[in-house]
């Protein structure tokens, strides 16, 4: 795209004139933040207009070709597909990026619209000030994950050759890179941390795991058999099962809703638990009528 009228009348279906007062805005996200476990993280989302114009270029960004290393962002992926690639009794090392969307920055951005999608420099300034929050990619954007990776993807694309160089295998889940192989060693993730650092980014969480030991990969238990749910989160589905019967009639169908949540991811994992699912729709069903 060399033309920012173009982008705006072809793409957005919008006058120019709107989308550079978008841009010129500094008012265009809503930030909050949440309590995920004992960490406190903010979370920028576009406002109506901007969203709009997000989901638009989501639209499009998932048109494009992924390789087959990436399991996020991807139809008939996910972190389940991720960890059922890792499974074998071999070696397994992982790590991720620390904070990853806030360290892709405007410059990142703007060479993946200029360089790669081969945009003008005013068309890629244009949509890198429309995509951005205080000069990162936003935390909370539907078009985040995936503009994410593709403004890195130099740095993914290079630890993918490393990978195969040496008999590994590697995937990345958003910005969590699992490694599995007999090369899998502890000289091998040296090398992907060195690969890290020469982008500019850092890493953190890395662990390593022996070939016959159990991993956890993006929250699976991996093992030479295949995939299982965590203890922990068998234990949690046991505890919320077990306070089903108390409070009043709406924390009791809150209750029953998470619980069926719970179960139903875990059951995309091991099947035995789906077992559960309809008596939970059918205690569901009951207190919608009682509360009817």
């Amino acid at each position: 795209m060399q033309s920012r009228k173009r982008l705006a009348a072809e793409i957005f279906n919008a006058d120019i004139d709107l989308l550079e007062r978008i841009a010129g805005h500094g008012d265009n996200f809503r930030v909050f933040h949440i309590i995920q476990g004992e960490k406190r993280r903010q979370v920028e989302t576009p406002k109506p207009i901007l969203e709009r114009l997000h989901r638009r270029l989501f639209v499009l960004f998932e048109r494009i070709e992924k390789p087959a290393y990436l399991q996020s962002g991807v139809k008939g992926r996910s972190y389940i597909t991720n960890a059922q690639e890792h499974v074998g009794a071999v070696p397994l090392v992982k790590l991720d990026i620390k904070k990853f969307y806030p360290s892709v920055d405007a410059a990142r951005v703007y060479r993946f619209f200029h360089e790669v999608m081969r945009c003008s420099p005013d068309v890629s300034g244009l949509l890198t000030k429309l995509c951005i929050y205080d000069s990162h990619v936003p935390t909370g954007s539907c078009v985040s994950q995936l503009l994410a990776y593709f403004a890195t993807r130099p740095m993914f694309d290079e630890l993918s050759a490393l990978a195969e160089s040496r008999g590994v295998k590697f995937t990345l889940y958003v910005d969590d890179m699992t490694f599995s192989g007999r090369s899998a060693t502890p000289a091998f993730l040296w090398d992907v941390k060195k690969v890290v650092h020469s982008h500019g980014l850092q890493y953190h969480k890395d662990r390593i795991y022996a070939a016959d030991s159990q991993k956890v990969v993006t929250g699976v238990l991996v093992s030479a058999q295949g995939i299982a749910v965590l203890p922990s989160k068998e234990f949690g589905i046991w505890l919320q099962s077990r306070n089903l019967g108390s409070g009043d009639l709406a924390e009791r169908r809150a209750a029953i809703e998470s619980l069926l949540g719970s179960v139903i991811a875990a059951g995309q994992i091991e099947k035995r638990l789906l077992s559960r699912v309809r008596g939970l729709r059918i205690l569901h069903a009951d207190a919608l009528r009682s509360a009817g």
